[in-house]
């Protein structure tokens, strides 16, 4: 990218200076003021031909229509559901001995948490920290939030299962 802003800047210092010696080269009168004015336009259009390839390219990209699927809008779904997903694990990480956390959606409104620790938790309340979190990013309601977790702790090689309706 640095590489293609440096070679537009060059391609601008090099049309300044040409423009610059063919004025001075030019004698006084009509021709000259005609030389200024092409010189002037050449300029414009190669400082904006970065920005029309550019909008070009956009216009025929194919990302849109991959991102949004054949006109139904899913794949852009399971994108945003995917993302929500991501930013509750991000914040039950910040549960303190939490060591990492897994979330799937099941179905609708109905989560898996899978939680490791270092130590012993209160199963209720990172259970409910967890269904805090997926309301936060969800926008639903805590309440109608369905949170099956599972927490594993590697030191005591043991597995609390809590289904949190």
């Amino acid at each position: 990218m640095m590489a293609l802003i440096g070679h537009w800047v060059k391609s601008l210092i090099i049309i300044v200076l040409l423009g610059n010696l063919a004025e001075f080269i030019l004698p006084k009168g009509d021709l000259k003021k005609y030389a200024g004015l092409i010189v002037g336009l050449v300029l414009l259009l190669a400082m904006v031909s970065p920005i029309w390839s550019l909008m070009h390219q956009l216009q025929h990209s194919s990302a849109p229509s991959a991102l949004l699927g054949p006109g139904t809008g899913a794949n852009f779904t399971a994108l945003v559901q995917q993302e929500q997903l991501a930013q509750a694990e991000a914040m039950v990480m910040s549960y303190p001995q939490v060591i990492s956390c897994q979330l799937t959606r099941s179905s609708p409104l109905h989560y898996q948490a899978l939680v490791k620790t270092s130590a012993p938790l209160a199963t209720h309340t990172l259970s409910q920290y967890v269904q805090d979190a997926l309301a936060i990013t969800t926008g639903e309601s805590a309440s109608s939030l369905h949170v099956q977790l599972i927490v594993v702790n590697p030191a005591l090689k043991r597995t609390v299962t809590q289904i949190k309706p």
